[in-house]
């Protein structure tokens, strides 16, 4: 979810309560001035009646075409005060029922006390709250659409420098800091966050060319005695004077310096795949890619008794030319390598998706466990277990999903992308 959709889920129900609570707030608070206004009204006319009757000993009559009502009663009992309530009375103006307000006072008169009611009608003072109600509501709901638009252009301008310091970092390349530039900002927050992304892309740069150099001076260093140590055995292999025993011993080096080999060599390309040397992507047509190592795959196949089938499709991919022949090279060399005499290998390239199967004399492997490094099936036959975590780590950098199912004596790996 974006910050602004987060922002607006947040900011627009708090909008829209606090304006309906304010606009009930102003309804009732209109409404009590105006029943107030009416009361005074209600009070005038109480001291108008009380003077005519003075004057005239009689009430006065009401205008015919006056919706007010003046109705007096002899009681037994004089009023401390006037009472002011709300009634409900028919209207001869509308010809239907409408909402009132009373006074009730008492007139002495002699021995005479009368109970005197004299109502006014409501109707127009509820059309008037109505209206501002109506008008209330339309300034809350256009000053929230206003809010809305002008927050989303003012939120947008302010936070363009943050989003352009994290496209600057998302492209920044490792080892080449001088590429990193970051919009110029009068926000002091965002020049202190452009400070500080800066400072961390120049410290992450320096470690990673010490890391890529020392990366490189190891691989080389490791590579020349290893090489000088083979040489000087296979010389020593060749020699006749050698008992069974020695040359049992020999070949045991030997064999053990190559896997030593081996090992210097994986850990240097998952070092270089980790520090994304292999940046440079183009698309590759994966089936003319197949098409020319399956030949050269076969024949190794055929010698140790393995069937081999594959349907390919037509099927591209955008990534490193280097790291896509490591993967093909890797996944075809372990599907040999991890069968058995008379095995199987199927192979199936589709647009989107590679599958590769092949029988093993191992059961099923840990699915959790399979990718990473180090890890060694059951039957473990001298690999350094590293060829899949390869294989994970080039997928990673060439956005591929890799899975891992075993069914019917075969182990198949898919990669999609």
């Amino acid at each position: 979810m974006k910050l602004f959709t987060k922002y607006y889920r947040i900011n627009l129900p708090v909008m829209m309560v606090i304006f309906l609570l304010s606009a009930g707030m102003v309804y009732l608070l209109i409404d009590g001035i105006l029943i107030r206004e009416v009361d005074i009204g209600l009070a005038g006319a109480e001291r108008g009646i009380r003077t005519y009757y003075s004057l005239h000993h009689q009430f006065p009559q009401q205008y015919p075409l006056d919706d007010s009502k003046l109705n007096y009663e002899l009681t037994d009992k004089p009023m401390d005060q006037s009472l002011f309530s709300p009634i409900t009375l028919y209207s001869n103006v509308e010809n239907k029922m409408h909402n009132f307000r009373k006074v009730v006072f008492t007139i002495t008169d002699g021995n005479k006390i009368y109970k005197v009611t004299y109502s006014k009608p409501l109707q127009g003072i509820h059309h008037l709250s109505r209206a501002i109600i109506f008008v209330s509501l339309l300034t809350v709901l256009t000053t929230i659409f206003a809010s809305v638009i002008t927050n989303r252009i003012l939120l947008r301008r302010l936070w363009r420098p943050f989003y352009d310091a994290l496209h600057a970092m998302r492209n920044l390349q490792l080892g080449d800091a001088r590429n990193l530039h970051f919009p110029i900002t009068t926000t002091e927050e965002f020049r202190y966050m452009n400070e500080s992304l800066g400072l961390a892309a120049r410290k992450a740069g320096e470690d990673y060319l010490l890391l890529k150099e020392f990366t490189e001076n190891a691989s080389h260093e490791l590579q020349t005695p290893l090489s000088i140590i083979r040489s000087k055995l296979e010389v020593l292999i060749q020699d006749e004077d050698l008992t069974p025993k020695q040359s049992e011993v020999v070949s045991s080096v030997f064999a053990s310096l190559k896997k030593l080999s081996r090992l210097n060599q994986s850990l240097l390309l998952l070092t270089k795949i980790g520090n994304q040397q292999f940046h440079h992507t183009e698309k590759i047509d994966l089936k003319e890619r197949m098409e020319d190592l399956l030949p050269q795959f076969r024949e190794l196949w055929s010698a140790n008794n393995i069937a081999a089938s594959w349907e390919l499709e037509a099927s591209s991919i955008e990534a490193s030319p280097d790291l896509i022949d490591v993967l093909l090279n890797n996944l075809l060399s372990n599907a040999g390598n991890h069968n058995v005499g008379g095995g199987l290998i199927r192979i199936q390239l589709q647009p989107n998706k590679l599958t590769i199967g092949n029988t093993s004399p191992s059961s099923a492997l840990d699915p959790k466990r399979i990718f990473t490094r180090f890890y060694k099936g059951p039957s473990n036959n001298g690999n350094n277990g590293l060829g899949l975590s390869i294989v994970k780590e080039i997928c990673d950098a060439s956005a591929i999903v890799p899975g891992y199912h075993y069914t019917a004596d075969v182990h198949y790996f898919s990669f999609a992308w």
